[in-house]
């Protein structure tokens, strides 16, 4: 029993200390994000070769598409390769990751940088793996921000990627942020982030409680008190740290459909849950996972990919999809 009690002070200490290692976003911490500027955008997709006349159908597709999917679509038209990258992200082809990465390792401007890793990271999220869709998000946050009209939905994805890690302590505040800094987001995106931080904070809350009587628990112990009420007590912190597991675990295995509406809501979320609709770039309907298409290709088809990982990628990518990659072989799907 005491085993169980120090491992779960041992998780909850653990959670507090890597909350402390990124500062995190808060109410009062200046606005990094400046309205959009149409202006500069259409300059730099020209910059990347976009002609007159798609930035005229680029005028045309914002009010039929959104001001987010719009511009991707002109991204898409003035850089081929880009748009080959999107449309096996579309196909659900486990080259997908590569692609991107190649156009990515070569983009030579950070519109067209945010945009490759806008995609990437909803590659990694579609992979359940939200620890490389962090870091590639946290790339964008940091060298791209205020070029393209998707900064919105990538602090939004920035926040779930945390959420799904799961670092509440972090996502916390990068939901609130996202909230406060962009009131004009989709609603689709508001509710959903609603809809988590409420979540988030009954978890925080719940696990700070537990926290609290386990350190008691343990000053006790520490005075020799092993009496029937302490041991109650240890009990009592095993069943609710098991119920807490298991909370988190129905989580992720619930489905819901795309939320509407200001507020919070009072059904859960999907951890893995995205907004769909028109401000949504992605298309995000169900589909074989890309872990089952890797597990079911030919060997040969994978070793070109893995060969590919390794020839024509910088070090610092070729590291991050050797482990994509490897990941994705254990995570699903039948080899052959």
């Amino acid at each position: 029993m005491r085993a169980w009690l120090r491992f779960g002070a041992a998780l909850l200490a653990g959670l507090a200390a890597v909350a402390q290692v990124d500062p995190p976003a808060a109410h009062g911490v200046q606005n990094p994000f400046v309205p959009f500027d149409r202006a500069r955008f259409e300059t730099e997709a020209r910059g990347l070769g976009a002609t007159e006349a798609q930035l005229q159908a680029f005028a045309a597709a914002i009010a039929e598409h959104g001001l987010a999917r719009a511009s991707d679509l002109l991204l898409r038209a003035a850089v081929p390769a880009f748009d080959a990258a999107v449309k096996l992200q579309e196909a659900n082809d486990p080259a997908v990751a590569l692609e991107l990465t190649k156009v990515l390792a070569a983009a030579p401007a950070p519109l067209l940088r945010a945009h490759v890793r806008y995609h990437l990271a909803q590659v990694f999220l579609d992979s359940d793996d939200p620890e490389r869709a962090m870091t590639v998000l946290g790339d964008y946050l940091h060298d791209d921000l205020n070029h393209s009209p998707l900064d919105a939905e990538a602090a939004f994805y920035y926040a779930q990627a945390i959420a799904e890690i799961p670092l509440p302590d972090l996502a916390l505040p990068r939901f609130r942020a996202f909230l406060q800094w962009f009131p004009d987001a989709s609603e689709r995106f508001r509710s959903v982030a609603h809809q988590r931080l409420a979540e988030l904070e009954r978890q925080q809350s719940d696990l700070h409680r537990l926290a609290d009587d386990m350190k008691r628990t343990r000053r006790d112990l520490k005075k020799q008190k092993t009496d029937k009420p302490v041991q109650l007590d240890q009990e009592g912190y095993v069943t609710k740290l098991q119920e807490l597991i298991e909370l988190f675990e129905e989580m992720e295995r619930q489905s819901s459909g795309p939320p509407s509406g200001n507020g919070p809501s009072s059904a859960p979320a999907n951890q893995s849950a995205l907004p769909g609709g028109e401000a949504t770039v992605g298309n995000l309907e169900k589909k074989p996972t890309l872990a089952d298409r890797w597990g079911n290709m030919k060997d040969r088809d994978r070793e070109k990919i893995e060969a590919q990982v390794q020839k024509d990628l910088p070090p610092q990518y070729r590291k991050m999809l050797e482990e994509y990659y490897k990941k994705l072989g254990t995570s699903g799907g039948n080899d052959r």
